[in-house]
């Protein structure tokens, strides 16, 4: 087998080639100098990165979180579960989709009566992207007397949610929060019984991605380019070369890596096109591979794009893309009665799988209350740490049918699933549409 396996990165002038977890200062540094070109190159792929402080600004004293006044609906007698998702920065598209699915839930368990006659009453934490937002959302959430947490949509913030549910005693349910180490605590190794999700982990999606390269697109060679300083797209790298190298012989791969807000991948492809990969996986956000796949094709290179979940929002290659096929990994297909339910509901659409798994992870508990019987008064006051950890263990042997398909949990509170891929390609007038390819793995 031969590969070009992670390894610490070049000395400066040596070449980009080569993973880098942590970002050094010599990365910062080209940071600043990007300035407003990358900001406006962002902001015009829909997303707009917060402004970095100024050279030699002294550091805040203390980092105040963001966190709006929850809203809530229901009163006496409900059953309070909390929403923590961002609103504001750089996770909020995602978060206000995440959020909208949450709402559906519960007015869908609400118009069917409840649970045993109560009303679950949604109590929704709006936050900014940081992970100091969604800790004191959750510890707020936790001593308001939320019976359990729906969230967060970024791996970063549910790690911070994770730690609070675990210390409280309270359930967490992420709907698409993929870091491997999210339901098991990385500093002790053990698992974090109260922490659960509903989609796969990095390395599942990995291994998935990894199959549909070098099964079905029949891949030898496959170039992996990366946002460094991001765990999300590090992490899904990591697994995704293990994964391909590991599974067949006569398999090459090799890895570049970019930094955050850079614009102008031109360079680096030059090395991908050098080295001929079959597939370019790019486990970035959907701008990142909207720019990538631009500039690769006025390249002329041809490798066949692949993507993990981040690629699923409908601006993907909407300022053009990749001259053939390219192809992306999500956690689910969401059922056309779904979205156009959302749609009349909020006026908008729904990127991905962040909204159904939002409301899937709702139903969950609510199918793990109705296992506990009818509560009383008692169970939502001066008992809720006694009511939380039973419905901690039913909701780790729940089994039901959600709107993006089964839910089920293993072990350590993982959802059991597989994965859909979908493939994007170029119709009339420049404008790409994605439909489904394949299904990998367990329904």
């Amino acid at each position: 087998m031969i590969g070009v396996g992670f390894r610490p990165p070049a000395p400066p002038g040596r070449g980009r080639r080569g993973p880098m977890l942590p970002m050094p200062s010599s990365c910062c540094r080209v940071l600043r100098r990007a300035g407003a070109a990358a900001l406006l190159a962002a902001a015009a792929c829909g997303q707009v990165p917060e402004p970095l402080p100024p050279l030699g600004a002294p550091a805040p004293a203390r980092v105040e979180p963001v966190v709006l006044e929850p809203e809530s609906a229901g009163g006496d007698g409900a059953v309070r579960i909390a929403a923590v998702f961002p609103t504001i920065g750089r996770f909020a598209l995602s978060g206000v989709q995440s959020l909208n699915g949450a709402r559906l839930a519960v007015e869908e368990v609400n118009g069917r009566g409840g649970v045993h006659g109560r009303r679950l009453a949604l109590a929704a934490y709006r936050t900014g992207s940081y992970f100091v937002d969604a800790r004191h959302a959750a510890e707020r959430a936790a001593a308001e007397g939320a019976l359990a947490i729906v969230g967060s949509n970024s791996s970063s913030l549910s790690q911070a949610i994770a730690e609070v549910a675990e210390g409280r005693g309270i359930v967490q349910v992420s709907n698409v929060s993929t870091a491997t180490d999210l339901t098991w605590d990385p500093a002790t190794g053990a698992d974090r019984p109260f922490v659960f999700r509903v989609c796969g982990t990095d390395d599942v999606m990995g291994r998935r991605l990894a199959e549909l390269a070098g099964v079905h697109l029949k891949a030898r060679r496959a170039a992996v380019l990366y946002e460094v300083g991001r765990t999300y797209s590090a992490k899904l790298a990591r697994s995704f070369v293990g994964h391909f190298r590991g599974s067949g012989a006569h398999r090459v791969t090799a890895e570049f890596f970019y930094l955050p807000l850079e614009t102008d991948f031109r360079g680096l492809l030059q090395e991908v096109k050098a080295f001929r990969p079959d597939v370019l996986f790019v486990p970035g956000s959907f701008t990142d591979a909207t720019l990538i796949a631009l500039q690769a094709r006025g390249l002329e290179l041809r490798a066949t794009m692949i993507g993990g979940d981040a690629w699923s929002n409908r601006r993907l290659f909407r300022r053009g893309g990749p001259a053939t096929p390219a192809y992306f990994l999500d956690h689910c297909l969401p059922p056309a009665a779904f979205n156009e339910r959302y749609r009349a509901r909020f006026g908008d659409e729904a990127d991905g799988c962040r909204a159904v798994l939002a409301h899937d992870a709702v139903l969950a508990l609510a199918a793990a209350l109705d296992g506990l019987g009818p509560l009383d008064d008692d169970d939502l006051g001066e008992g809720i740490d006694e009511t939380r950890a039973a419905l901690r263990r039913a909701l780790a042997s729940v089994a039901l049918r959600g709107a993006a398909g089964s839910i089920r949990f293993d072990a350590h509170g993982d959802a059991r699933r597989g994965a859909a891929i979908l493939e994007v390609r170029e119709g009339p007038g420049g404008t790409y549409t994605a439909r489904p390819y394949l299904w990998l793995g367990e329904r």
